[in-house]
């Protein structure tokens, strides 16, 4: 019998940049107003890894979350 191969190593989720998708979903907006943000510059920051792929970095996105979340009244800043 030979030796097993492991299988390498998988992100935590914890530090695993999100999709577009996934992105839009935890910020319950549809991707098509998370994509029109992106480009407007007024999203959560992202990593261009080519012309059409793109990933937002849970740390980004919780920024931003916070950023735009307002409390008893409070307006986002």
């Amino acid at each position: 019998m030979g030796v097993a191969k492991s299988r390498p190593p998988v992100a935590e989720p914890k530090r695993r940049a999100l999709t577009p998708a996934e992105t839009a979903e935890r910020l319950r907006l549809s991707s098509r107003d998370l994509a029109r943000l992106r480009h407007r510059g007024e999203g959560p920051a992202f990593v261009a890894l080519s012309r059409k792929t793109v990933r937002y970095l849970r740390s980004s996105v919780d920024e931003w979350e916070a950023r735009h979340t307002a409390w008893d009244g409070d307006r986002p800043a």
